[in-house]
């Protein structure tokens, strides 16, 4: 994409999201489907139109779903759920924490965290069957949408599928932990079409595991391809965003003891953008 082109579109989803609606709190029935003990929340950006249109469930990463308020949506999300909303999908912003107690778990090691990617692979799919039981979504077309900690729970979901046959039509995932699956990438099996997006400098969700497994995947025929992008670090996409930095609070990254880097790059954000939408029209519409 062009300078010129990412302007243009910046421009455009400024104007959109000024005329966006708020997104809609609801609550979402985990019996039998997730781990979670109470019914969990979501935020539903309704698409224009009264005709059924196809869906998009969002999954956050390890930070949660919300702003420093504790209410509101982060930037990312809010960007995301008006941009699609705006495309004609109906976006459900899915919370995992809340329901179980939780509000982040960025600072916490992998091997003592109580909640895995697993655990939320439940919560994917009741938010699935949720969308499914609602006579404005196309049931057929609904795709899983996650980043960081959430677009591992998205490789997770595509390639297990659920016990009732029906799963997502297909998947994005940016900036995924795929080391360990890289590790074991004959057993990695997408059910549907899989777009990976990351940074080739990301220094806390490495990119070179996640490249690993695409090949891997690809030389078998199943349906997954990868975008990287150079110069370009974790949260790439994240709005809020305004210069390069350091968690040094975050102990999982590459780089024990050094924290992780995060920084936007808005052109690679923009473009990834497209790609997602385009991918997501390619396969739900």
């Amino acid at each position: 994409m062009t300078l010129r082109h990412a302007l243009i579109l910046a421009l455009t989803l400024a104007s959109q999201f000024a005329l966006a609606a708020t997104p809609v709190r609801i609550s979402i029935p985990t019996a039998g489907i997730s781990s979670a003990a109470a019914p969990l929340t979501g935020f539903l950006f309704a698409a224009e139109g009264s005709e059924p249109h196809p869906a998009v469930v969002m999954l956050h990463g390890c930070g949660g779903a919300y702003a420093k308020d504790g209410e509101t949506l982060n930037p990312r999300h809010l960007m995301w759920g008006e941009f699609l909303a705006k495309h004609g999908y109906t976006a459900l912003m899915l919370d995992s924490f809340s329901a179980r107690g939780l509000k982040q778990i960025c600072t916490i090691k992998f091997s003592e965290r109580s909640l895995k990617e697993s655990d939320r692979r439940g919560d994917a799919y009741a938010a699935l069957a949720y969308l499914r039981g609602q006579k404005d979504i196309k049931a057929e077309q609904i795709a899983v949408l996650g980043w960081s900690h959430g677009g591992g729970v998205t490789l997770d979901t595509i390639s297990h599928r659920p016990e009732s046959g029906k799963g997502f039509q297909a998947a994005a995932s940016f900036y995924p932990g795929c080391s360990k699956r890289a590790e074991h990438a004959d057993a990695f099996h997408p059910y549907a079409p899989l777009l990976l997006l990351i940074g080739e400098s990301d220094d806390w969700t490495p990119a070179a595991p996640c490249k690993a497994l695409a090949e891997a995947v690809k030389a078998r025929g199943e349906p997954m391809q990868i975008v990287t992008y150079p110069d370009s670090y974790h949260d790439f996409d994240n709005p809020a965003l305004k210069e390069k930095r350091v968690r040094k609070e975050v102990p999982n990254g590459v780089n024990a003891g050094a924290g992780v880097t995060i920084a936007p790059n808005p052109q690679a954000r923009e473009d990834a953008m497209q790609r997602v939408l385009d991918f997501f029209a390619s396969h739900l519409k």
